[in-house]
């Protein structure tokens, strides 16, 4: 009796107390004699269906040895059936005897492709450590693939949560597509004051809603974090009582006073007005999220992934199908029958020497599969061959010295004698659906394939294994980086002879750039401190060239360039010698194509004057 007049009394007081965001995986006193104790958490309440999951380790050694303790994690979308993909993520953290110490982790998840009913997401964790019990947890968040992936801040959560569910589920359930409405949840919680300082813990995200007061809380590196997502390609919206709260007022660099909505590179950020209860409007607020905030570039992230690379994927149009050759293999194969046969049974072993069956038929099979693997060599090669497209913003304005990367990528390989690789620079890696082929290993059909993916995260890259790389496949990539840089293009001198000059350390080969009144300007060949003139062009040449960079690119980037091309005082130019984020070290890529956008600076006076 005592024992259930304790659970109760913890259950009626847990559910007093005040909800975060933040999601329990593991919390474990090993010895209380000790208090050494485990605490691993999630801190987002809900798994998106691709990017990362923050997740802060807090230790504490009461006993009398060092020790480190190891950390596993397996990000799923499997069914029932087994069908689905996965990717595992290892990570260690050494507490000495005595101390206390928190560590933050981005755990990769992966890329829910599979279409079962009700499409879930999971992570598992597993921990141990020498001469202690192993520990485990998990979390499971339930998706659909219509509804964004949004996080929603204590406040917001606490006074509107469930209302904001219902009204999800009805606006669902009335739309034409149908989907898993029964089950899906609006968005999920966070706590300002436990965000991430690292832009990637937000990728998998389409919309983050939180209070002026939230957003004033966020430490500087989570605010930060939370600009640089926006610019690639998150939706922002602030909730504030105070009526004179706009962009400039909050932090949001680059607007002028007055300015509550505006576009940052590819996302979007609002400054709505709420009352001091903080109650959302149910459905404005659905509206808002299911269309509103996508008016611009029309894709959600997951939404993208699926459906944007087939069936007329332009990248993959342009580099190409091979033919599987299949009959040369028919051809080995209807020999070996042959072989394996008659001929090995009326000729090598004919009647009398039965005995040499056991010799011949061996011989005759490893010499078959020799010749199917000549073949094999022979048509495929080894390595593999790819293609490559990146988009950048370019953002050296407002002390950002940085360049936002899209980059999207096919590849078809041969035989791979490793499929092991780093990528060449930190950020987000996802597989994409391509059309169907012989080659294809994930495609609507067959729900992603059924990756197994092998994710090391480290300070300047992914260290990768598993099937991001077949032998003998196609594979689409989409990946994206933050990346630091100093290079620009700067106003040497304006006028009816403009004159530029460029700090990229590659050369650009068509720059065009729009004038403060909307006049487009065109130059060639423009290389790193060199002056180079420009010359005014008619509106229609410019559009039609733009208009052909844009056919270039998979839906969502088209849509990106189309947001950011047309932009008074900026530039867009092409070159096919800006850097990629490398993958796999053994795919030769026949071609890497840029398209670079950003603001057109004014140069220093000193460099006017030489």
């Amino acid at each position: 009796m005592r024992a259930l007049l304790a659970a109760f009394i913890t259950l009626v007081c847990g559910s007093a107390l005040p909800a975060t965001g933040q999601e329990p995986l593991v919390n474990r006193v090993y010895d209380p004699k000790t208090n050494t104790k485990v605490v691993v958490t999630a801190l987002h309440g809900t798994l998106p269906a691709t990017g990362y999951m923050p997740v802060r380790v807090t230790l504490f050694n009461g006993t009398k040895l060092d020790r480190t303790w190891t950390f596993r994690f397996v990000s799923s979308d499997l069914l029932w059936s087994n069908k689905g993909s996965l990717a595992r993520s290892n990570f260690s953290a050494r507490c000495e005897t005595g101390q206390s110490v928190s560590f933050d982790f981005l755990v990769p998840l992966v890329t829910a492709f599979q279409e079962g009913y009700p499409p879930s997401t999971s992570l598992e964790v597993t921990v141990t450590a020498p001469a202690l019990p192993s520990l485990s947890g998990s979390m499971e968040t339930v998706y659909d693939p219509f509804w964004p992936a949004v996080l929603l801040s204590d406040t917001l959560f606490k006074r509107n949560g469930s209302a904001l569910d219902s009204e999800a589920v009805s606006h669902l359930s009335a739309s034409t597509h149908g989907g898993h409405a029964g089950s899906i949840q609006f968005a999920g919680q966070f706590d300002p004051k436990q965000m991430s300082d690292d832009w990637r813990a937000y990728t998998g995200y389409d919309a983050c809603l939180l209070t002026g007061n939230d957003w004033r809380e966020l430490g500087p590196g989570a605010r930060s974090a939370l600009l640089q997502w926006n610019r690639m390609g998150g939706s922002l919206v602030i909730y504030t009582t105070n009526p004179s709260d706009d962009c400039a007022s909050l932090g949001i660099e680059g607007n002028a006073p007055g300015t509550r909505e505006t576009i940052r590179t590819w996302g979007a950020v609002r400054i709505l007005q709420i009352g001091s209860d903080h109650a959302l409007p149910g459905p404005s607020t659905v509206k808002l999220l299911a269309d509103t905030l996508y008016t611009s570039t029309k894709r959600r992230r997951l939404d993208s992934l699926r459906g944007d690379f087939q069936p007329s994927w332009p990248l993959h149009l342009a580099f190409g199908t091979k033919p599987a050759h299949i009959f040369l293999f028919i051809l080995v194969l209807i020999a070996f029958g042959i072989l394996v046969g008659p001929i090995n049974l009326f000729v090598f072993a004919k009647s009398g020497r039965r005995h040499r069956l056991f010799v011949t038929t061996p011989l005759i099979s490893v010499g078959a599969s020799l010749v199917l693997i000549v073949l094999i060599i022979f048509q495929d090669g080894f390595g593999g061959r790819g293609r490559r497209l990146l988009l950048l913003e370019v953002r050296p304005d407002n002390t950002e010295n940085a360049a936002y990367l899209c980059q999207e990528q096919i590849a078809r390989t041969g035989v791979l004698l490793g499929t092991s690789f780093k990528t060449s620079e930190p950020g987000y890696l996802s597989p994409v659906l391509i059309d169907e082929s012989r080659w294809a290993r994930a495609t609507v059909t067959n729900d992603g394939g059924n990756g197994r993916y092998t994710v090391g995260v480290e300070e300047d890259g992914l260290d990768l294994a598993g099937d991001w790389f077949q032998s003998r496949s196609a594979h689409g990539h989409l990946l994206e980086t933050v990346r630091p840089t100093r290079g620009r293009i700067e106003l040497i001198s304006a006028g009816p002879d403009p004159v530029v000059t460029s700090t990229f350390q590659f050369p650009l080969d068509t720059l065009y750039f729009i004038d403060p009144v909307g006049v487009p300007w065109i130059a060639t060949d423009v290389r790193q401190g060199r002056n180079t003139k420009m010359t005014s062009v008619p509106g229609s040449q410019f559009h039609a060239w733009i208009d052909a960079e844009k056919k270039l690119f998979s839906d969502q980037n088209k849509r990106r360039l189309e947001l950011t091309a047309h932009r008074k005082g900026h530039f867009v130019t092409t070159s096919s010698e800006v850097p990629a984020i490398e993958t796999l070290g053994s795919i030769k890529w026949r071609k890497t194509d840029a398209v670079l956008t950003g603001p057109v600076l004014n140069a220093s006076p000193a460099e006017n004057e030489e």
